[in-house]
Order: structure tokens, then sequence, then C-alpha cells
């Protein structure tokens, strides 16, 4: 019996801890002409049964909010509209941190970036 107890806090711990919603920060990396230019990025989420709301942007002060937001075991994908184009981010849940790619579609230009975020405390 206390083995299944146990079992069952464990699944209840994992599962509270998959969930995404709250503030995120962190960095974007892109090689743009041969070095590796850094910016930050920063998510507010809210995650309920595999859908994704909320914003993102380079700075806490000027976030848009993303669309076709999805969280699929820890695989996290949505669409963030600027003008005249899209960042695409498909990033994965290791423990308290985001980690993945970044496929910006603007003006006629495409560029992709690594993202790595950490849950706001």
């Amino acid at each position: 019996m206390t083995r299944v107890l146990a079992l069952l806090l464990v699944a209840a711990a994992l599962a509270a801890a998959a969930n995404l919603s709250g503030k995120w920060a962190g960095k974007t990396h892109m090689s743009v002409d041969g070095r590796i230019e850094e910016d930050t990025i920063f998510f507010t989420l809210k995650e309920k049964n595999g859908e994704v709301t909320g914003t993102a942007g380079p700075i806490r002060e000027h976030q848009g909010p993303i669309r076709n937001g999805r969280f699929d075991g820890t695989r996290l994908t949505f669409e963030l509209p600027v003008p005249n184009g899209v960042f695409q981010f498909d990033v994965n849940l290791e423990g308290d941190h985001l980690k993945g790619k970044l496929l910006a579609i603007a003006q006629g230009q495409t560029f992709k970036a690594t993202v790595e975020l950490s849950r706001g405390k």
C-alpha cells in the first residue's frame, strides 16, 4: 500500500511540474554573418489541457499575443505574429527550463535561432 501511495504522489508531482503556466525569461542566440548575437526573450503563458495562450516578446514591456499554442508531453509549439511575418517557436520543457528552436520569418527573410528560458520565481 505504501508503494502505491508513493507512486501516486510521484505521478501527481510530475503532472503538476509539466504545467507551463507562468512567467519565463531567457535568451535567444542567432548566428549572423559568422558571429553569435544574443537577445532577451520573455513569455507569459497559460496552459490548460494542452492549449497554450499568452504573450511573448523581447522585453517584458513589449509583448504580443501568441497563437496556435500547443503543449504535448514536453513539447511546446506556438507562433508569435510580428509585422510582415511570424516567429515560430518549437521548444521542450526540461525541468524549469524551456529549450529549443525559433524560426523567424519576416520581411522576406528567414532566420534560425536557439532559445533557452527559465521559469520565473
